[in-house]
């Protein structure tokens, strides 16, 4: 009895005690609580900090010249960039400068030129020459657009044409001068035919161009005075439409 005197009289002490014990255990969990918050912020701006070097360190400063004709540069020729999504233009020399990402693709386009894709390797220079397949709207958009002048691309046609001429002359016709030196198409009496089937047509013939100008008749032709023949397919024949589906055998004269 008389422990159990003594517990009630000490009760009020023991539950001050406690209560003095939660509280400070209270307070100091909401202090602790505190410097989480405030550390918060600072410890999210250090990760997207890292975040952003990281970012930073994929990307890349790359630049180069765009040419055609290996020699001829082009102004005003577009560069994108697949993953960065980067777009610039060349200056009056060919340059360009662009930022892209690792492992990242180069399109680059002009108007009157063939389109040409690169994939960005471990260089920071890139030298890239696109083609030039000569026709009459080619001609004019490239020089329309600003990408080179009438008179460089002229000149660089003709230098490139002189540097294909043969001399055909010992051919006794056009059509013998064509089964030689043309593998991919097949002359059947005077007639023209791709050897390799693009079409449903039961004879795949070709469509003939002199001087660019679609001609049905070439038996007039005299092997000596053919200054280049050549066959296209692809992006070359594309301009003459669904004409050149068997391909574009392109005869110029001297």
């Amino acid at each position: 009895m008389v422990l159990f005197r003594m517990l009630i009289l000490l009760f009020p002490v023991i539950f001050r005690i406690i209560r003095v014990v939660r509280f400070s255990y209270l307070c100091c969990l909401i202090d602790e609580v505190m410097k989480i918050r405030n550390i918060l912020p600072v410890f999210l701006t250090i990760l997207s900090s890292i975040a952003g070097e990281s970012n930073a360190q994929d990307s890349r400063l790359v630049s180069g010249t765009v040419t055609s004709f290996k020699n001829v540069r082009l102004n005003k020729a577009s560069i994108s960039s697949e993953k960065s999504g980067e777009v610039t233009l060349t200056d009056s020399m060919g340059y360009f400068s662009i930022k892209c990402l690792n492992k990242d693709n180069l399109k680059v386009t002009a108007s009157g030129f063939a389109d040409k894709k690169i994939k960005v390797g471990k260089e920071s220079f890139y030298n890239i020459d696109i083609l030039y397949v000569d026709n009459v709207k080619n001609f004019n958009d490239a020089v329309n657009n600003g990408h080179v002048s009438e008179e460089i691309l002229r000149n660089a046609i003709i230098e490139k044409e002189s540097k294909n001429i043969k001399d055909y002359s010992n051919y006794k016709s056009i059509y013998e001068l064509i089964s030689s030196e043309i593998y991919d198409v097949k002359v059947d009496g005077n007639v023209i035919l791709n050897r390799k089937v693009k079409s449903f047509d039961s004879t795949p013939e070709v469509l003939l161009v002199v001087d660019d100008k679609i001609v049905r008749d070439i038996s007039y032709i005299m092997p000596m005075y053919v200054s280049s023949v050549e066959f296209v397919e692809d992006v070359g024949a594309t301009m003459y439409g669904s004409m050149a589906a068997n391909g574009v055998l392109k005869i110029t004269l001297k």
